[in-house]
């Protein structure tokens, strides 16, 4: 064989080998992007073409051998197949960066951008999914969870959206590190998640799995140098006792979880029963606006007395709502509701304004009786909050200290530093405060030691039960001594019984309230009971 056949077929054979491997990717991304890849199918049959007639070529140099012109002939067509080389790389290259910006449009369409999770509605397709396959012969169930966290609208109004975005991520990441590798997590929207939970052999085998979740959320979040306590809210459904279809599902799990924010509990398992009160809850919501934008609502006080005395030493301020359907509701069934969806603000203001001028009425009627009210950490944090009840206690010339506000100690936690220092700035425009609930949040005597309170309000959880339950006792026991000891006042809630009365007067309990003493009342009823009691204008009350 002639050196020039040697080198003609060398070069032809180059060729095929070249077109070769750009019909090869040239395939691989028609296969992997068919839809952006149509317009190539035409070129990749001209490169198929080329590439045999190449191989084809280089076969008919082989048996009859080469002349002059076949060497310049397949140099030539190398040189063709470098150019279509090159041109379809090109072209292989836009078509991988239109599929993989593809991908990633298809992948942040599905997926929450913030925290990665899938969205609502891919999380939907998925449920959707697990019960198309779910096999009614085994004897599993799947439980969907919706959960809510608690204490985070308030954080995110204090701390501002990015604050909140930074916090919602490190929650997503835990728990995504809880849960098991087979469940489904997605983010539902705002501080809402949602969860399936497949398979589950037996509904009890579920508990753990939940526990672990409120264990996760356990320990505080330290972001940008801040603190924050969240917890966790749970409505559970199972498929396929309460729905077989993923709306179904979602919707009773939503309502068992509303209720599970209501109850202040941590898990709730849908049933019937909640339906109905997710129906009051929508009544309530949409009638609170116009309620306190038309004075609908109204305020009971509460009868507070010295047990040392007997002495009636103040009223806590207690609003009603008489609503036209549900009869008379009480603050804990619409309180959470205006905090949830913006209301509070307003809410507080026209409270507020209501016991300023309910003082200001007792004034010029020769009562002086402090007035305690529940205040929410939104509404604390303020400034417009700050400055109208200022305004409002000039302009009827009250004294700052005629009022007392209390908090609960798990808003003073929820944002410990920004809490304390806007009540060490009330107090020194002498604003009275305490601490409601005491004992059911999360304490810490660090803050107890620093925080500007004056008294702790024992939580009537651990009151009502006396003088019969022992834990109880140990615990208010403790409450009192160490509120002493830091050189707080206490004040037990829920007294109902002359025999609670005399334990607590024996323990050195400094204040109570309750039915025993009195119940909640008009303003009108109580300024009667007054006189009718003490007709010199003493504020007495006995205790019987």
């Amino acid at each position: 064989m002639s050196p020039l056949t040697v080198w003609s077929v060398v070069l032809a054979l180059l060729a095929s080998a070249l077109l070769g491997a750009s019909l090869w990717r040239g395939t691989r991304i028609f296969r992997q992007a068919r839809e952006y890849a149509r317009t190539w199918l035409m070129l990749l049959s001209l490169i198929g073409v080329l590439a045999l007639g190449s191989a084809a070529y280089a076969w008919l140099l082989l048996r009859h051998g080469a002349q002059g012109s076949d060497l310049l002939q397949a140099a030539m067509l190398l040189v063709v197949a470098g150019v279509v080389g090159i041109v379809n790389a090109l072209g292989c290259s836009v078509v991988e960066d239109f599929a993989r910006i593809a991908a990633l449009e298809q992948h942040r369409s599905r997926h929450d951008e913030l925290t990665g999770l899938p969205r609502r509605s891919f999380f939907v397709g998925l449920l959707e999914r697990a019960i198309a396959h779910h096999d009614a012969s085994v004897p599993k169930q799947m439980a969907v969870m919706m959960m809510d966290l608690t204490r985070f609208k308030a954080i995110n109004d204090r701390m501002g959206h990015a604050y909140g975005d930074l916090l919602l991520q490190e929650v997503a990441l835990r728990l995504h590190r809880t849960l098991r590798r087979t469940d489904l997590l997605a983010r539902m929207g705002g501080d809402e998640f949602g969860a399936v939970i497949d398979p589950v052999e037996d509904p009890q085998h579920i508990a753990p799995i939940v526990e672990h979740v409120l264990a996760a959320l356990e320990e505080p979040f330290a972001v940008q140098g801040h603190r924050a306590d969240v917890g966790m809210s749970i409505g559970l459904a199972w498929f396929p006792d309460h729905g077989r279809d993923s709306a179904t599902l979602l919707r009773h799990a939503k309502t068992a979880m509303l209720e599970s924010k209501r109850r202040q509990r941590d898990l709730v398992v849908y049933s019937e029963v909640l339906e109905a009160g997710d129906r009051d809850q929508l009544d309530i919501l949409s009638g609170l606006r116009r309620a306190v934008e038309h004075d609908e609502l109204i305020v009971h006080y509460q009868p507070q007395v010295e047990l040392a005395t007997g002495r009636l030493c103040g009223v806590e301020a207690l609003v009603r709502w008489p609503h036209s359907h549900l009869g008379l509701i009480a603050p804990d069934d619409f309180v959470p509701l205006a905090e949830e969806h913006g209301l509070i603000n307003l809410l507080s203001d026209w409270v507020i304004d209501e016991v300023l001028e309910q003082l200001r009425r007792w004034r010029e009627q020769g009562v002086s009786l402090p007035i305690s009210t529940n205040i929410s950490p939104v509404s604390l944090l303020d400034r417009r909050f700050y400055d109208t009840l200022l305004r409002g206690m000039r302009a009827r010339t009250l004294t700052p200290g005629e009022l007392k506000l209390e908090i609960t100690e798990t808003a003073v936690m929820a944002d410990s530093e920004r809490v304390v220092n806007m009540i060490r700035e009330l107090v020194r425009s002498g604003i009275r405060f305490a601490i409601d609930d005491f004992g059911t949040g999360y304490s810490s005597l660090e803050y107890l030691k620093t925080l500007p309170v004056e008294e702790l309000k024992i939580d009537k959880g651990f009151v009502l039960d006396l003088p019969g339950n022992d834990n109880d006792a140990i615990i208010v026991r403790a409450t009192i001594d160490l509120a002493h000891k830091l050189g707080r006042k206490v004040i037990a809630e829920g007294v109902e019984s002359r025999e609670t009365l005399e334990l607590l007067r024996r323990w050195g309990c400094d204040r109570a309230q309750g039915f025993h003493i009195g119940e909640p009342m008009p303003a009108e009823a109580l300024t009667a009971r007054l006189n009718r009691s003490d007709p010199g204008g003493l504020r007495l009350i006995a205790i019987n």
